[in-house]
């Protein structure tokens, strides 16, 4: 288990060095997910040490760098949604948990209550950052459902350590912990070779997180002025490529923008479009044939009228009408 965990210090702090160097915006959200793995390299060192039964002096600090891995978490995932913020005074507070812990373990002997309170940090930052911080795109709130479930399986890791250990000090004797290590050191495995590629979570914080920023909102606002003024959503062929085109972007660029500032496809949100207008002629003309006002929004088959138009509003066209015309008419 040594082994692996000197293999998965040495990985992390890779991993540190290329996200403290990183450029793109924002900046200091990724400062703090390096600090993160800092934090990950040197409490597996620790951990190797425990296990060897080596300096119980710098072993001393276990608990208390795990103690603060939770508030460095939450606070990657508030500045990664509201990078314009960044760090204040009052953020000093999130030392108080890694504090303490250093002063009860100088007046009191060590004992659960170190186990309990690291399980209760992450816990409470969890909930904590699923409450309070709203990523600016789709793409931004998935990852925050994405680390809050990590602080979740570290918390509950370290739950099922807690009680493997009863009565039992040694960490060498603890299965949960060899499985946590072996899983740990495949993801990171995993997360060096795919951003050595551009397509692995490194790469995706880099280009996603951030595109709630001007660059997005630019691209969303002239999707939206394209689609409201050229209307091309009317011809049936319209595809991305073809959207990219017509907005001389790459193709890429567009999908993506749809995706995180929309969350949805490109397909689904073209669709939206043609939806919205059959609702609107629908209400100008209820007597008109369906199959008329589906050719004049830009579908080509019934069948494939129906399936968008059932998948945008979970209903067909003409349960939709004929809720729509028991509808009492809008006040003016």
């Amino acid at each position: 288990m040594t082994s692996i965990l000197h293999i998965s210090a040495a990985l992390s702090a890779i991993i540190t060095l290329y996200l403290a160097s990183l450029r793109p915006e924002p900046r200091l959200a990724h400062r703090l997910l390096a600090l993160v793995f800092a934090l990950f390299a040197i409490q597996h060192m620790l951990t190797s040490l425990a296990l060897l039964g080596l300096m119980p002096s710098l072993v001393w600090w276990r608990p208390v760098l795990a103690m603060a891995m939770p508030p460095a978490i939450f606070l990657h995932l508030r500045t990664a949604a509201r990078p314009d913020q960044g760090l204040a005074l009052p953020d000093l507070a999130h030392l108080l948990g890694p504090a303490g812990l250093i002063l009860a373990r100088l007046v009191l002997p060590d004992g659960p209550y170190l186990d309990a309170a690291i399980i209760a940090a992450l816990v409470f930052y969890g909930v904590h950052a699923m409450i309070t911080v709203r990523g600016p795109t789709p793409a931004g709130q998935r990852w925050k459902y994405m680390v809050c479930g990590w602080l979740f399986a570290m918390a509950l890791t370290d739950l099922l350590v807690m009680i493997e250990l009863v009565g039992n000090e040694d960490l060498g004797h603890s299965l949960t912990l060899a499985i946590t290590i072996a899983g740990f050191f495949v993801f990171l495995v995993y997360f060096l070779l795919t951003s050595l590629h551009q397509n692995g979570p490194i790469s995706w914080i880099m280009t996603r997180i951030r595109r709630g920023g001007a660059g997005g909102e630019t691209i969303r606002a002239r999707l939206d002025a394209h689609m409201t003024e050229a209307r091309p959503w009317l011809d049936p062929e319209l595809t991305v490529a073809r959207l990219a085109r017509q907005l001389a972007l790459p193709q890429r660029r567009v999908s993506e923008a749809v995706n995180d500032l929309h969350g949805t496809s490109v397909s689904r949100w073209i669709n939206g479009w043609r939806i919205a207008e059959a609702q609107r002629l629908m209400r100008a003309a209820p007597e008109r044939p369906l199959v008329e006002l589906m050719l004049d929004c830009g579908f080509q088959t019934r069948s494939n009228f129906n399936k968008a138009f059932k998948d945008v509003t979970g209903e067909t066209p003409s349960e939709w009408r004929k809720r729509a015309r028991a509808e009492p008419p809008a006040s003016q």
